[in-house]
This record gives structure tokens, sequence and C-alpha cells, in this order.
């Protein structure tokens, strides 16, 4: 009798671990499906959303990073807390978060505090989102997850080929969403090219890579081509030597976002003994230049704590500023933040190319390449306030983090080095 109620129990025991089981592979399934659907939706939503309408891209993004959420409770959020608290001992994190510290202190002086109480709102929730994006997975991405970003870059280059020969068919042209979809390929292709590099997919790395250029070459968006270019400098000496490289941009973007005001400050003189004539008669991109010059000379005292976050935009749209003046986003910091906020920037940019030399081996050129792009955007002009472009470098970093956790046997790197970008 004994022995027959044992071996029930012993059954009771065997059924009840296997149960657990079927229910932590349910859940696993369960997991890894909603994984799958938010980088399907990152990652071809995001390049082509932007070119569709300006706003898909705001629905797209949080539908992305609640599906990674949703993934990782459904896996077992063990550790969230700790990794994502990892990111503070990130010196360019914590340079970021400093930077928006600064920016939302500004509201106290700004002309426009409502809107840059907002705006330093939206960028704070987009930091914290991309945040948990890449702290919140625990396992390996799939090979499948990370092929979902170059084919998203390569849907994106083939609807703005659509959209542009529709906009020459009916003569409607929409250059802001053209000039968007230019963004995200330039902010996307160098995640996109780093994910395949990191599969040992080299073939299509150089193919994605070449029929970029081709496209940049035919769009003829000069931001777009700028950028590319400069990643591609980059790509192509960090791949020689990545350490060297990585300390060179490091002090090479501190130097410019410091030493930017010269270019204003002595393009009357240079356009003077050159063209022989001022800068507001010559056309783009020298008129805004001479706005500059104008703006910074005529505050200077104002240069250390700069005339408040979201001062050039809305300036701009209340015709207190020129209508030429430039959007660049390393104007608008040295305007509304001032050297504090430059410096703080400079801090930033130096401690993350310098920590991209501690990334994995096969990704770090290609982090290189794309921080290196997105810097260079931030010198052309293009427009860093309607969030379009801040919400596709939140993109790129998820994109990275993908490729980095899809590298196995190797010590998982999100929230820790990632957040360097």
């Amino acid at each position: 009798m004994a022995e027959r109620v044992g071996s029930r129990a012993m059954t009771f025991g065997a059924g009840g671990a296997r149960s657990r089981r079927i229910e932590r592979d349910e859940a696993a399934d369960a997991s890894r499906f909603f994984a799958r659907i938010a980088y399907a939706v990152l990652g071809l939503g995001a390049p082509v959303g932007v070119v569709i309408h300006p706003l898909a891209l705001f629905v797209i993004f949080p539908i992305g990073v609640a599906l990674i959420l949703m993934s990782a409770i459904l896996e077992g959020p063990a550790g969230l807390i700790d990794r994502v608290l990892r990111a503070f001992r990130i010196p360019a994190f914590v340079a970021l978060i400093a930077g928006l510290g600064w920016a939302m202190l500004s509201v106290l002086w700004t002309p426009y505090p409502v809107s840059a109480a907002q705006h330093a709102l939206k960028l704070a929730l987009l930091i914290a989102a991309t945040l948990l994006a890449v702290a919140a997975p625990r396992d390996n991405a799939r090979a499948t997850d990370l092929y979902l970003f170059p084919i998203g870059v390569v849907f994106g280059m083939a609807t703005m080929a659509a959209m542009g020969l529709a906009h020459i068919l009916t003569g409607a042209v929409n250059e802001a969403t053209l000039g968007s979809g230019a963004v995200a390929l330039a902010v996307l292709l160098f995640p996109a090219l780093g994910g395949l590099t990191a599969r040992g997919r080299n073939g299509y790395a150089r193919l994605l890579l070449i029929l970029a250029l081709v496209f940049a070459y035919i769009d003829g968006y000069a931001p777009l081509t700028v950028a590319l270019f400069a990643g591609y400098l980059a790509l192509s000496f960090a791949i020689s030597d990545m350490r060297r490289t990585a300390r060179e941009l490091a002090w090479g973007a501190a130097a410019v976002v410091l030493l930017s005001p010269l270019i204003p400050a002595i393009a009357p003189t240079v356009s003077a003994w050159i063209f022989h004539a001022k800068l507001a008669s010559l056309p783009p991109p020298y008129a805004p230049l001479s706005v500059a010059a104008d703006i910074f000379t005529h505050h200077k005292l104002r240069l250390i704590t700069g005339h408040g976050f979201e001062t050039v935009s809305r300036g701009v749209r209340a015709a207190i500023l020129p209508p030429q003046t430039p959007t660049a986003l390393a104007f608008t910091v040295w305007y509304e933040l001032g050297v504090i906020g430059a410096l703080v920037a400079a801090t930033g940019l130096w401690f993350a190319f310098r920590d991209i030399g501690n990334a994995p081996a096969r990704l770090a050129p290609y982090m290189a390449a794309g921080l290196t792009a997105v810097v260079a955007l931030a010198f052309l002009n293009v427009d860093f306030n309607d969030m379009t472009a801040m919400t596709l470098i939140a993109v790129a970093v998820i994109a990275t983090d993908v490729a980095a956790r899809s590298q196995y046997r190797t010590t998982r790197p999100s929230a820790a080095i990632l957040a360097n970008l």
C-alpha cells in the first residue's frame, strides 16, 4: 500500500515538473514571438513609415518598445533593474543625462518655457524607452530578428524611390518625407551593416553598402551623401585599426563641437577675401552662416548659458529670428545651451567614441561609422527639433543591441556598452 502511494506521488511530482516545463516552453515561445513582431515593427516599419507619413514613426516606435517589454516580461525580467542601473556607470550615458538636465534647467530662462518643457519631456521619455528596450531582453537575439533591420533599410530605399517616382508623375513633391527617409537611411544603414557582419554575412553587407551609396548618388540629397561618406571613411579606418580610430574620432568629434562657433565667426572675413561679397548676398549654405555670425556676436555673454531650450525653432516661427537661421544641431546646442551645453556634448562624444573600442570586434567599426554619420548630420542643415531624427537614432541603438546579442558565446553588452550611443 505504501509503495503504491509513493509511486503515485512520484508520478504526480513528475507530472507537475513536466507541466511546469511545458508552461516555461510556451512562455519562451510567446516571448520569442513578441520579440520577432517588435523587431519587425521597428526594423521594417521605421524606415518605411517616415517616408509614408511624418507621424508614422511616433506610432511605430512606442508599439515596438512595448512589444519588447512584453516579450521580456513573458521571458522573466530577472535582473532588469541591475541592467538599467548599469547604464548609469557609463560616462557617455551620464553625459547624455547631464545634457538633458541642463536643457531642463534652461527652461527657467528660455522665452518659451512651455514648449521647452514639453520637448525636454519627450527627450526624457525617448531615452527611457530606448534604455528599457536594450536592457529588458536577456537571451541572445535570433538571426531572423537581426535580418529584419537590413531588410527594412532596403524597403526604405524602395519606398523612397516609389514616392519620388510618384512625385514626378503627379507633380506634388513632399520634400519633408523624402528628407526624413534620407535621414533614416543615413542613421540606420551602418547598424544594419554591422548586424550582417556580426553574423558573417559580409557579402550581403558589401552589397547593401554599395546599393546605399548608389541610391544616395541618385537621390542627390546632400546631407545623406555627406553622412554616408563620413561614415564610410570612419568604417574604412576602423576596420584597419579600431583602437586608434576610436581615439582619433573621440578627440576629433569633441574638438569640432567645441570649435564650431569659429566657423560663422571667421566666415564673413573669408567671404570678403575670396568672394569679395557679404555672406548674406551669397546663395545657401553661405546665407545661414551670415545669420549665425550675427546671432553669435549679438549677445556674447549669452554664449555661456545659452538663450534657453527650444529658442531657435520657436524664434524662427515667431519671426524673432531670421528665416535663414541654421537648424543644424551643432548650432542649436551652442545657441540654446551655450558653452556649458557644448562642453557636455563634447564630453559625451569623447567618451562614446572612446568606449566603442570595447564593443564586440566585428561590430565596433560599424558602431563607429554609425556614430560618425550621426555627428555629420548634426553639422548639416537637418532639423533635429521635430524628434524624427532622435527617434531614428533610438531605433539604430536598438538595432545595434540586437546585432550585439546575435553573437553567441559573448558577454551580453546591452545597456553597458551600447548606452554610449
